[in-house]
């Protein structure tokens, strides 16, 4: 029998090395620091010291351990990724810091202010952060703590989080963090496929939004719960955090003085998402700070790392960095005399050249900007970007071509916000200086072009008063550079010779030299101090005074005219005499060229609805189309199959349906129409609507028209349409307006069909109906004698069963099932 007792296997019971077998607590004697130092010979030792609730001292030798000469480790490193260097960092952070952190932290005596640096070293990593977040996020799930539990409020669950949080912030706060651990991972893993799976799980830790996400959700429970009002920590801030990752990745590019493949991708990582959270300007001014502040030596890698990303992150960047340099240089002209501006641009346009280097794709993303976002910037940094990309005049060509294109095309000008409008007209004619100079006669022949020609005439037979100053502007300048002076453009408008007229005419004659990098350093202006630019907007531009339309107020008096009645002479008599005509409202405009007798009709069949739905241009059209869309929809809803051919392409118009004209009733309007369509079709448009509320491109107020159809359609099929007929604003259709050829002719209509009764009446209605009537049935039972005397009949079970009423099928639960509810909760 001896042969079968295995032991399977042996258990050390943990004892606490600072109480008895009574419960005790004494001062154990771990004997002097240099020797607990000695005797910790492996990671399994530490891990053990660890698990049982180590003193003070204990713990910092452990710490010193782990932290000293890796030969007296045995190549044990606690940055290693390794299973036990987890088991450590895992037992740390969740059992031995909660203990002793606050000391630590506060640095109660010599001993505890020396472990704060082997402790962040420990934790200094991958795995350490990460245990760090697992947690926080351990916490943040827990229940909170009930009330008559705890005597203080900043107890339990929340002193722990602003523990851990407390840790995560002295980790991470030093700006050589992220260059710190590639050092690391570099020394630690010679090959590049593991360093590279560790180094996406700090990128994923650190920019891909987890640290920031959970430690925001445990600043928030640590605030609420706090007694004071104490400062949020910059962890879940996304602006600070942000600036901090930017300063990691500049601090990481300044350590590189030559090209390194491995670093340049792991940078490119690194800034690719952290572009992802949201604060991109942030990060990008951070993360080139030496370059946006005029700082020479950097630009060099800046480009070399720049290179290393995708060609989408380096549009986001370069567009960033041009929003930055705005800020920082060029926010605020009306401060700055013209010199010291103009120094400042030609710093911006070397900036740009050295950061650019004639980089092929950085080139076309510059000149992409111009044509499109740039437009919405401020002058000055569009004249730095134009004096960067001046160097090569086919580059000014290019864009000069695709800013006249926009320029003149004619939905453009009427769909185009002004702002947009004057953004181009400033680059076509700066462009058109600079490319003139260079190549006078490529301006004289794009003058003479049809695209040239038929741009200004777009521009002169606009509606809009502003697009039509806008071509005169660039008129007059071009034909200023290419023509005599007795031929040249002459519109004599008085805009031309206003404050914003000669400065228009005068963007052609601009011509920036590109400085130094170096000029930049001096003309920093701080973020705070920052004023807006100094742009005339449209409602400044309304406010001028414009004496061209004051003298044809003066002209266009109205001459008081006698009329002076004579006696009627004896040949009148015999004229016939004619009755007054009906008065009209359009006649009574006083000037007949803007009277419309061409005035639509309401729409009477489905594709003439369609087209006046679509058709917003038209005021009139589209608002009666919209208007007699309900009633439309649910008279030929059983007639025909007009509705049931065109009844999805209706839904999509009218939840796709915008309100360009502000009606007042345009909300009711759409939600009577979008109701009609779905009582014409409930089952299948219960379905689409359903479907289009989850999948569909709609805005909220769209989604919820839709929410709002079905519900108030549902009720509707329910037979309550009548009482949400307020909620809507309209009236339900009435059984005697059908479609008029199943009516009967005028005259016999008015016979037999019935009139709409007062309030009064139909009020009278329903009381005899509620009161009189019962009366009149026992009245009526009491005349036949009394109860005893009357005779039951029975009858057979086959003559009550046809007597018997048969169920009839709930017909409207199949519907709503199916088109209505089980959608909706399917696809939640």
């Amino acid at each position: 029998m001896g042969e079968l007792l295995v032991p399977v296997r042996t258990t050390t019971a943990r004892l606490d090395p600072e109480r008895d077998d009574h419960g005790h607590t004494f001062e154990a004697d771990h004997g002097s620091p240099a020797s607990l130092v000695e005797d910790i010979r492996s990671p399994v030792q530490a891990l053990g010291i660890l698990n049982t609730r180590p003193s003070q001292e204990a713990l910092s030798n452990v710490l010193r351990w782990l932290q000293g000469n890796k030969a007296s480790r045995d190549g044990f490193d606690i940055n290693g990724q390794t299973p036990q260097a987890a088991r450590i960092i895992y037992v740390l952070v969740n059992d031995v810091l909660p203990n002793h952190w606050s000391g630590i932290r506060d640095g109660a005596n010599r001993r505890a202010r020396t472990m704060r640096d082997p402790v962040i070293y420990s934790l200094s990593n991958v795995a350490g952060i990460s245990a760090v977040i697992a947690r926080m996020r351990s916490l943040i799930g827990q229940r909170d703590i009930e009330e008559e539990e705890s005597q203080v409020r900043l107890t339990g669950r929340a002193r722990l989080l602003e523990e851990a949080l407390s840790i995560l912030e002295s980790v991470l706060v030093p700006d050589s963090f992220v260059l710190s651990r590639w050092s690391d991972l570099t020394a630690l893993f010679p090959t590049t496929a593991r360093r590279g799976l560790i180094w996406k799980e700090l990128v994923a830790l650190l920019a891909g939004g987890r640290v920031l996400s959970v430690a925001s959700e445990a600043d928030d429970i640590v605030t609420k719960e706090a007694s004071t009002v104490r400062e949020r920590s910059w962890l879940s801030d996304g602006s600070k955090y942000s600036v901090w990752i930017g300063r990691n990745l500049n601090r990481f590019i300044s350590k590189f003085k030559e090209r390194d493949v491995d670093a340049e991708k792991a940078w490119a990582q690194m800034l690719e998402r952290a572009l992802t959270v949201g604060h991109v300007d942030q990060v990008v001014e951070a993360t080139y700070g030496g370059l946006v502040h005029g700082r020479s030596q950097s630009v060099t890698m800046d480009h070399v790392f720049t290179t290393a990303l995708k060609g989408s992150t380096r549009r986001t960047v370069l567009h960033s960095l041009l929003r930055v340099l705005t800020k920082i240089h060029l926010s605020s002209p009306s401060a700055l005399s013209r010199e010291e501006a103009n120094i400042r641009i030609g710093g911006v346009a070397a900036l740009l050249l050295e950061f650019v280097r004639n980089e092929e794709d950085l080139v076309y993303m510059e000149r992409e900007w111009l044509s499109s976002d740039g437009v919405l910037q401020d002058t000055q940094i569009r004249r730095a970007v134009i004096a960067s990309l001046a160097g090569n005049v086919e580059n000014l060509k290019t864009v000069l071509s695709d800013s006249l294109s926009a320029f003149g095309d004619k939905m453009h000008i009427k769909h185009t916000p002004i702002l947009h409008q004057e953004g181009t007209t400033e680059n076509l004619l700066l462009l058109a200086g600079y490319v003139h100079r260079k190549d006078p006669q490529y301006i004289a022949q794009i003058s003479q072009s049809s695209l040239y020609l038929n741009a200004i005439s777009n521009r002169i037979a606009a509606s809009s008063p502003r697009a039509s100053v806008l071509g005169m502007y660039v008129g007059t300048a071009v034909s200023e550079l290419v023509d005599p002076v007795d031929k040249r453009m002459n519109f004599s408008s008085e805009e031309l010779a206003t404050t914003e007229g000669r400065r228009y005419l005068g963007l052609t004659k601009v011509q920036d030299r590109v400085g130094s990098v170096e000029d930049l350093k001096a003309g920093t202006v701080a973020t705070k101090e920052l004023e807006k630019p100094a742009r005339q907007t449209s409602v400044a531009r309304q406010a001028e005074p414009r004496s061209s339309n004051n003298q044809a107020a003066k002209g266009s008096r109205i001459i008081s005219i006698e009329e002076i009645e004579s006696e009627p002479e004896s040949e009148d008599d015999d004229l016939p005499t004619y009755a007054k005509p009906d008065s009209d409202v359009s006649d009574s405009d006083e000037d007949p060229t803007v009277i419309n007798r061409d005035k639509p009709t309401a729409p009477v069949y489905m594709n003439d609805l369609i087209s006046g739905l679509r058709d917003t241009e038209n005021h009139d059209r589209h608002t009666l189309a919209l208007a007699h869309a309900s009633s439309l929809i649910r008279r030929k809803a059983s007639f025909g199959t007009e509705v049931i051919d065109n009844v999805q392409e209706l839904a999509s118009i009218l939840t796709g349906l915008s309100d360009k004209w502000n009606l007042d009733n345009f909300q009711e309007l759409r939600v009577q129409a979008m109701i009609a369509v779905l009582i014409a079709q409930p089952l299948e448009m219960g379905q689409w609507f359903s479907r289009t509320y989850f999948n569909g491109d709609y805005s909220i107020s769209q989604r919820a028209a839709v929410l709002t159809t079905l519900g108030l359609g549902a009720r509707e099929l329910a037979g309550y349409g009548n009482e949400d007929a307020a909620l809507t604003k309209s009236d339900q259709v009435p059984k005697d307006t059908a479609f008029p050829s199943k009516q009967l002719p005028p005259k016999l209509h008015a016979l037999y069909a019935s009139k709409d009764m007062a309030p009064l009446t139909t009020a009278s209605k329903q009381l005899e109906q509620s009161i009189l009537r019962p009366m009149a049935l026992n009245a009526a039972d009491a005349l036949t004698g009394p109860n005893a005397l009357k005779i039951r009949t029975f009858s057979s079970r086959m003559e009550v069963e046809k007597k018997r009423t048969k169920p009839i099928p709930n017909a409207l639960a199949k519907v709503v099932a199916d088109g209505f509810f089980l959608p909706l909760i399917g696809r939640w």
